[in-house]
């Protein structure tokens, strides 16, 4: 009983749309011949899906529905991990892909951008001549990869690193064995210095300076994206004295604001065709960095002696003692820095102690040059020092 009823309740809504689609097909020939507008009334029944009811058999013809159902489509974790990990996005530059590509289906996976990649320099030993690494710092660790390496640091000269092949290491001493491993350097004002160790019969450097490798570190490690910082943070040696944050930390600081643009005009002195201008001041973590533009437009080679800063009083009248504090910096960038070439200019920052002046004061900022007469000094005042952002 209840089959024929549903089976009648189906037909008769079929009929009755039917029939009201005729109706209105009729009336619109009808107004049409007469040239009138034609209005079309809105069916009062709507074509009924079937009902999923058990027992009803598979041979009850369907009607087609009016209303479509929204296909949900699921996107798998594979998609996911490549919209997320795309090495084409611009807010992700990551350094291995091929590794990611081939462990994509851990779904937390983090890539390593490239900036936070930091360089390795290439380096060729022999078993027969020993290689001289100079370090800016005493070196506070040593490691390599394996036993290949043989290296030692003269009790002396704790910043200089003796390296050669270990002799008995015979496939490593080999010209065409084409092995490879690697040396980590930390030194105990915060750098950190990476290698990569192959062995040669004739080596091409036998003695390194890494502090005047500074420039191309830079140069290079800003063309290909990467980590452009010289030390990291040592917190077993590097610890803060008198709420100064490490030595480490200040080189990270002065490097970030070295790149940053100048928002300071004016303030400077020029010489001889040399000039020191004041292009930047922040703060953070109760230290003070300014930012300095030096030029030469000479055609000879400018070389620094010293760099001083002193707080002293702006009027000084007669027969009264001037008072004279001298702020020394914490640290600069870059560290090298000692000769300014003819027609080049570099950025200098250099991290002091945050004081505040008051209007009868100045900071006095000195540059000297060795052997010479180009010498310049001016004066910094306090609203200057207000200027200064925060990091």
């Amino acid at each position: 009983m209840t089959r024929f009823i549903l089976l009648y309740f189906l037909a008769f809504s079929a009929w009755t749309a039917h029939a009201q689609s005729v109706k209105a097909t009729k009336a619109t020939r009808a107004f049409s011949s007469l040239g009138k507008p034609v209005r079309t009334k809105t069916p009062l029944y709507a074509a009924i899906q079937p009902l999923a009811v058990k027992g009803i058999s598979s041979s009850v013809p369907s009607i087609p529905s009016a209303v479509t159902t929204p296909m949900v489509v699921q996107t798998s974790s594979k998609q996911r991990d490549e919209k997320t990990l795309n090495p084409a996005n611009p807010t992700v530059n990551v350094a291995n892909p091929a590794l990611v590509g081939s462990i994509r289906t851990k779904p937390y996976l983090l890539p390593i951008d490239r900036a936070a990649v930091k360089g390795s320099y290439p380096l060729g030993i022999s078993d027969r001549k020993t290689t001289h690494i100079i370090f800016p710092a005493r070196i506070q660790e040593f490691d390599a990869g394996t036993d290949y390496v043989l290296a030692q640091i003269p009790e002396t000269v704790r910043n200089v690193l003796r390296i050669k092949a270990n002799p008995k290491a015979t496939a490593f001493c080999r010209a065409d064995s084409g092995r490879e491993t690697n040396m980590t350097v930390m030194t105990e004002d915060g750098g950190f210095y990476s290698f990569l160790v192959r062995y040669q019969d004739e080596p091409e450097v036998l003695n390194i300076n890494m502090a005047n490798n500074l420039s191309a570190d830079e140069y290079t490690s800003r063309t290909l994206g990467i980590n452009r910082a010289t030390t990291i943070t040592l917190t077993a040696s590097a610890t803060a004295t008198n709420g100064t944050p490490p030595v480490s930390d200040l080189l990270y600081q002065c490097q970030r604001i070295a790149d940053r643009k100048a928002f300071i005009r004016n303030i400077g002195a020029s010489t001889m065709r040399i000039s020191n201008l004041l292009t930047g001041i922040y703060v953070a973590d109760k230290v003070m960095y300014m930012q300095f533009t030096i030029r030469n437009d000479s055609q000879i080679d400018y070389e620094v002696d010293f760099v001083k800063f002193y707080v002293r009083d702006k009027d000084v009248l007669k027969r009264m003692a001037a008072q004279e504090v001298e702020l020394k910096p914490h640290a600069h960038y870059p560290e090298s820095f000692t000769l300014l070439r003819a027609k080049a200019e570099r950025t200098v920052v250099y991290a002091l102690p945050l004081t505040t002046i008051t209007e009868d004061k100045i900071i006095d900022v000195e540059l000297y040059e060795k052997n010479g007469g180009r010498h310049m000094r001016y004066q910094i005042e306090a609203d200057v020092v207000l200027l200064a952002k925060p990091l």
